[in-house]
């Protein structure tokens, strides 16, 4: 167990009181937060009575108020309840970035339930396990996004939505899920609700409440630290893992991020990071608990992002290296269509780019570029570069810890001991930002997070003696491609699924637009060697895996290069990766 360790910058401007009570499992928390006891409801719901008028969201041209979201958060939550969900549940979310979003993980907040943010990458197979891995008892969806037909992966996953009513829905394929919500409706799946039709049974029922005086009304659950949402990773093993956070986690870290990076409720915010994840979804409530305006996109797109920063005087703008590449390199772009934009995070997490796009970004922007750490398990822009620091430093990732009752350490990887300053170890965490362990995983969270509070992140990394902490690789060779966190194993016995294919190892190979893009090394099955190829290995997987999983490359061998180790031989993946180091440069 290492001892607490202060990762707080000695700098005056940070000299905070950081210390935090150990009690064993009952860690505590709650040090130094502005929400102690508010749900992500009730905190929004405390800004919209202050700013009711202040527009929240913006999407598609039409602007949602923080009155508007907190009215149709609490109409949801009425609808949902009517159709069972209450304390305790979980409900479903596969949606694109849009007010629905934000209004759901409101609702379920007032319901004292936890929303399962889904992929919208996904495909039917991550589905299903999704939906049954958490026990969903409602889903909320639309017809498609993106050319990615939802409702035909759904009637694949649940096929009783095409042959029941929603009042007699019950599937055997995911006993858990009572409910399909729809923002689309579709006749040929009959078991689909719509999502109007939800809500409008939430406004009768608050209507039913003030004509009985609010006698038999529905009142917000406030439990701030009871799950609110569940984000899932793949962590080091191929089965992914929902993390549980809570209220109190999620609501207070958005502040915190908030004031860190300079957000006020005069800013405007454009972004497109998608909002199951928790970078995206940090982002989102950064803005709505600082009373900050968010202005929204399903999708990248240069001209439409260059047209909202203009047409709503943005004021930050918050995304991937190669997002704003794209927009350094569009026909178009000129450094007045992005004069307002006095801020922003910029995600660099590929070896691929060349160091000086960092440095074009910063000088055709005009403001100082920062990179955040983070991983579902103890939210995002944990350690985010400061603004005021050189560029030198900050073209590291990660940096300060955007709060004091952040506490970090790095150890021993085997054997947990902390290790000096300055040396490569494994990222320990501490704090009110950790999840409350992996959903169902009793054995998973016990090997991550001790009773002193700890959590062991799996990462490398490093910390200075200012208290910055600096992000080196996962320990587990996981690949961070296009923004996500997937373990190469999951990838791996995805290929090996299918009848042609003996065995599979995947690593990682620098590309200079995605990141580290997967490279399946393939061993051919002896009887079926001549039936598969590429081609039929990516068509194989098209609807199996999230895009970002699929290969970038198969390369077919007749063994892997091993070693021998204690355990019996092992695949040498340094070799494996170093055959493709040079494989997608430009």
């Amino acid at each position: 167990m290492p001892a607490t360790a202060s990762t707080q910058p000695t700098s005056e401007k940070r000299s905070h009181d950081t210390t935090i009570l150990s009690s064993g499992s009952d860690w505590l928390r709650t040090r130094m937060l502005a929400w102690p006891d508010e749900t992500l409801y009730e905190g929004v719901a405390s800004v919209a009575t202050d700013r009711p008028d202040r527009a929240a969201v913006v999407f598609r041209g039409t602007t949602w108020s923080y009155a508007n979201l907190v009215a149709e958060s609490r109409a949801l939550a009425h609808g949902l309840a009517d159709l069972g969900v209450s304390s305790g549940d979980v409900v479903a979310v596969w949606l694109g970035n849009r007010p629905e979003w934000t209004v759901c993980q409101l609702a379920t907040s007032f319901l004292g339930a936890a929303m399962v943010a889904v992929n919208t990458r996904y495909r039917t197979h991550e589905l299903e396990y999704m939906l049954s891995d958490s026990a969903a008892s409602v889903l909320l969806t639309e017809a498609s996004l993106l050319g990615r037909n939802y409702h035909g992966m759904l009637e694949t996953a649940v096929p009783e939505i095409a042959t029941q009513s929603p009042d007699s829905f019950a599937p055997d394929s995911i006993p858990s899920l009572e409910a399909v919500v729809s923002l689309d409706s579709d006749t040929e799946l009959p078991a689909l609700r719509g999502y109007e039709s939800v809500l409008e049974t939430g406004r009768d029922r608050l209507e039913d409440e003030q004509r009985d005086d609010g006698r038999n009304s529905l009142e917000p659950v406030s439990d701030p630290t009871a799950p609110a949402a569940v984000f899932y990773t793949s962590g080091t093993t191929s089965d992914p893992k929902g993390c549980l956070q809570s209220s109190r986690s999620l609501l207070n870290h958005s502040a915190h991020v908030a004031e860190h990076l300079g957000i006020t409720d005069e800013d405007v915010g454009v972004t497109t990071l998608p909002f199951c994840g928790i970078w995206g979804y940090n982002t989102l409530f950064s803005h709505l608990a600082s009373g900050a305006t968010l202005v929204t996109q399903t999708h990248f797109d240069p001209e439409t992002t260059l047209e909202l920063v203009d047409e709503y005087d943005a004021t930050s703008l918050t995304g991937l290296g190669v997002m704003f590449e794209r927009l350094l390199e569009y026909e178009s772009f000129a450094r007045s269509r992005v004069e307002t934009i006095e801020r922003g995070v910029v995600g660099f997490i590929s070896k691929g780019y060349d160091e000086t796009l960092f440095e074009r970004i910063e000088e055709a922007f005009g403001f100082p570029v920062v990179q955040p750490y983070g991983l579902s398990e103890a939210n995002s822009q944990i350690f985010v570069g400061d603004p005021a620091d050189a560029m030198e430093r900050r073209k590291r990732v990660g940096g300060p810890p955007i709060h004091p009752a952040i506490d970090a350490t790095i150890v021993d990887p085997e054997t947990r001991a902390e290790l000096p300053t300055g040396e490569e170890g494994e990222l320990a965490l501490r704090g009110y930002l950790l999840a409350d362990g992996y959903l169902g995983k009793p054995e998973a969270t016990a090997a991550a997070f001790d009773e002193s509070g700890w959590f062991y992140t799996g990462d490398l990394a490093t910390v200075d003696d200012d208290g910055y902490v600096y992000y080196r690789s996962r320990l587990d060779d996981a690949l961070r491609t296009r923004g996500f966190l997937v373990a190469p194993r999951e990838i791996g016995a995805a290929v090996e699924d299918h009848p042609g294919v003996r065995s599979c190892e995947v690593v990682g190979a620098p590309h200079p637009r995605h990141g580290d893009v997967p490279v399946a090394f393939v061993i051919a099955a002896d009887d079926k060697g001549n039936n598969v190829s590429a081609a039929a290995l990516e068509s194989f997987l098209d609807d199996r895996v999230a895009d970002y999983k699929v290969p970038a490359a198969f390369e077919f061998v007749d063994e892997f290069p091993t070693t021998e180790g204690p355990n019996g031989e092992k695949v040498q993946k340094a070799l494996l990766r170093g055959q493709v180091q040079d494989r997608f440069t430009e």
